[in-house]
């Protein structure tokens, strides 16, 4: 009898200690009081399909149509489907690429704004029907899935609801069109993963808009695939808001749910979990989207995850001008950490080449982020930690927390909204990246917390931040000690982790002055993150190894050098390699209009030194135009081979300086003559807050004497803002040619 009511006993308390279950749909009542919409949002929880799109973390999209062989970013619906001939087409080449570089799903664009289908259609010869490519029996989307089925990849289809091609777009029928192809994709190519809309909406070729029915859209999905997820205009997944690959540093996954129809949400949303289909609205770009003051004013609260997207290129579809323009390992890196390890999914465009080829310039970039991921993520300096929490609810304790998975976590003490996560290293560690993950299956909780090490005297904080979700990534200076603390300071209700990662990445390395033109000779100074690395360097240009010219002080130099360096730690890992070229002046500088006396710079040469400004422009970096365009030509009075410029701009419109309208890299045999080598235009809006750098860059190989740059002023403050009308300045701190 005791033993039985010692059973009862232990099932009375685990019960207490569970969580009331959680749906990934709730409303809002008015009587609600402020702790019970918390408790509320708190347990907001994902649906299946978001929580297993969520696990992927890496995926991969492919812009590849008509666009690819004209040379467009949007292709018109004119374009004579012969022009796409890949003669090389390797389907298994890109999903077997993506999948090496670690990324879980590959989405192709079916169907993008020209209306071209990359499967032969029933419904339009606007296909690959239509082309020279396999004799018109070629089926991009059959490969892509079937390579994906062989490869163990997931599959999700784009299909563009704008269509600039199909005459019954504007119309009633063009919505049973775009059933009629959506079907195809959804029975035709087995499972399908995911389907991937955007909301464009321009004109036809009949000049009329379309009305989408968006709903009728959603449910055809849910009857064909119901696993799919639906992305991003779409009720499971949402835009970050931006595509420059950075997402929110806080990122909720719980949100208000922005309609004027709440009781129809209600009755058929993601709340079921078979339906799941809402039109998602309101504005989703703003910097706080879920935080107590956002989630008290709503009237319902929806799971409803960020997907952050961007391309490997300047542009989505493939452009051969743009084959030296791919984003470096260390910008993916830097973009990976701000985006999964911001609580967001990371979808990276790669966009296959004329031959339907991967280019090696994205493998190779590809490849080497996957290195530099698995050096950084190899081992978990915590493995081996003892671990001590101030709370734990029953059966919940610390022995999870450096298992990855969901399946053993740690669990705060029921009404336990704070807690201390102690760990006691087996030694000392250098560390400088932290990963924690909450158990997301039952909601999103921590609002707060902090990362502390002790002394030996006290503890000490080394960073701090607010969401954590399904995955938070934090980078800080390196720091070493044995004893470390994670504090959580705020949550909704009792948080739930289910990992902790400590870790180091690779060596740091900076190189001042970084390039740059010199008179007589100049000083270079090495220097790294970590007391003990070691660097090492060449002067020719070459790529540095352990075997090449160790650092021990400056280097002075009395004539021209290109300098690249590594830094390598105590484990061998080597760092990014830097490089600073350094010139010295043979050529000269002309300026159409002199810099402004107001900011002229230290000389001529500021803007060719190698050194970038500070944000405080008065320090002596910055050259200043005011209300005209920069204009500055290099005569090197040789010919020379090139192969790339860049430059760039100071804003900060609150001392009335803006980024430049335009840019125009330029090339001349002869001084008079000069042919484009690439124009940008700045495609932000003017009242952006704050000082920031933008740089301008234009690529590849051609030979000139000359080189001339020309910035297009704003001429004079925009119409809102505080100087309206006033002389607008333009601001460059360095101009790089090489």
């Amino acid at each position: 009898m005791k033993k039985l009511i010692s059973i009862l006993l232990i099932g009375l308390l685990v019960a207490s200690c569970q969580d009331p279950g959680g749906t990934n749909f709730v409303t809002i009542e008015p009587e609600d009081t402020y702790d019970e919409i918390i408790k509320k949002a708190a347990h907001v929880v994902p649906s299946e399909r978001q929580l297993n799109w969520q696990d992927l973390e890496f995926t991969a999209f492919c812009h590849f149509g008509v666009n690819t062989f004209t040379d467009r970013e949007w292709g018109t619906g004119t374009e004579d489907p012969a022009v796409f001939n890949p003669t090389e087409f390797d389907a298994m080449q890109w999903v077997t690429t993506f999948r090496d570089a670690g990324m879980k799903m590959v989405i192709v664009t079916a169907k993008h704004h020209d209306g071209f289908c990359l499967w032969p259609s029933e419904y339009t010869s606007h296909s690959v029907k239509s082309s020279p490519w396999k004799d018109g029996n070629g089926d991009v989307v059959g490969e892509v899935a079937e390579a994906c089925r062989e490869a163990g990849m997931k599959f999700g289809v784009y299909l563009s609801p704008w269509d600039r091609h199909e005459q019954s777009y504007g119309t009633d029928e063009y919505n049973d069109y775009f059933i009629n192809q959506l079907t195809e994709l959804l029975t035709n190519y087995g499972m399908v993963d995911e389907v991937w809309f955007d909301g464009a909406c321009g004109e036809g070729p009949n000049g009329k808009r379309q009305v989408y029915d968006w709903l009728r859209y959603y449910r055809t999905i849910r009857e064909l695939q119901p696993q799919a997820t639906i992305a991003v205009m779409g009720p499971d997944v949402r835009w970050v808001g931006t595509e420059s690959g950075y997402g929110r540093v806080m990122e909720w996954s719980v949100v208000p749910y922005e309609s004027t129809n709440t009781e129809n949400i209600a009755e058929v949303s993601q709340q079921f979990e078979t339906d799941g289909v809402y039109i998602p609205m309101g504005d989703k770009m703003a910097h706080d989207l879920g935080s107590r003051s956002k989630i008290l004013k709503a009237r319902a609260l929806v799971w409803y995850p960020s997907e952050v997207d961007v391309s490997i290129r300047p542009g989505w579809f493939y452009h051969e001008s743009q084959d030296g323009l791919v984003k470096s390992p260390e910008k993916l890196l830097d973009i990976w950490f701000s985006s999964v390890g911001r609580n967001s999914l990371l979808l990276l465009n790669v966009p296959p080449d004329k031959r339907g080829l991967i280019h090696e310039n994205d493998v190779r970039a590809l490849m080497e982020l996957k290195k530099v991921r698995d050096e950084i993520f190899d081992k978990n300096l915590l493995d081996g930690a003892g671990i001590k929490s101030t709370t734990s609810a029953f059966g919940k304790g610390t022995g999870g927390l450096l298992v990855p998975g969901r399946d053993k976590y740690w669990k705060a003490g029921r009404g336990k909204t704070e807690a201390d996560i102690e760990f006691n290293l087996e030694k000392e560690e250098t560390f400088d990246c932290l990963i924690l993950q909450e158990n997301i299956e039952l909601g999103q909780r921590v609002e707060q917390f902090s990362l502390e090490i002790w002394t030996g005297e006290r503890w000490k904080e080394i960073t701090r931040s607010t969401t954590i979700g399904y995955k938070r990534m934090l980078r800080f200076s390196p720091q070493t000690a044995q004893r470390l603390r994670l504090r959580i300071l705020q949550s909704r209700w009792d948080p739930a982790l289910s990992f902790v990662g400590l870790y180091k990445r690779m060596p740091n390395l900076r190189i001042e002055p970084g390039g740059g033109a010199f008179s007589e000779q100049i000083e270079v100074e090495m220097r790294t993150d970590v007391d003990g690395n070691d660097i090492y360097y060449t002067l020719d240009g070459s790529e540095p190894t352990e075997f090449s010219l160790k650092y021990t002080g400056p280097v002075t130099l009395d004539g021209s050098a290109v300098i690249r360096a590594i830094a390598i730690d105590n484990r061998g890992v080597q760092g990014f390699i830097r490089q600073g070229v350094y010139t010295k002046a043979t050529f000269s500088l002309n300026f159409k209009s002199p810099p402004s006396p107001k900011y002229p710079g230290k000389d001529q040469l500021t803007i060719v030194d190698g050194r970038k400004g500070m944000m405080d422009f008065a320090g002596g970096e910055w050259l200043g135009w005011e209300g005209e365009d920069m204009v500055v030509t290099i005569d090197y009075n040789e010919v020379r081979d090139l192969e790339k410029a860049s430059a760039s701009f100071l804003h900060d419109q609150g001392s009335w300086i803006f980024h430049p309208r335009e840019v125009i890299f330029e090339t001349s045999m002869d001084g008079r003559n000069y042919r484009i080598w690439g124009r940008l235009v700045n495609d932000e809006h003017w009242d952006q807050s704050g000082a920031r750098r933008k740089e301008f860059a234009a690529s590849g190989q051609r030979q000139a004497r000359y080189v001339r740059v020309t910035a297009k002023s704003m001429g004079t403050c925009p119409e809102g803002h505080v100087g309206e009308g006033g002389k607008a300045w333009v601001f460059c701190d360095e101009i790089t040619i090489e």
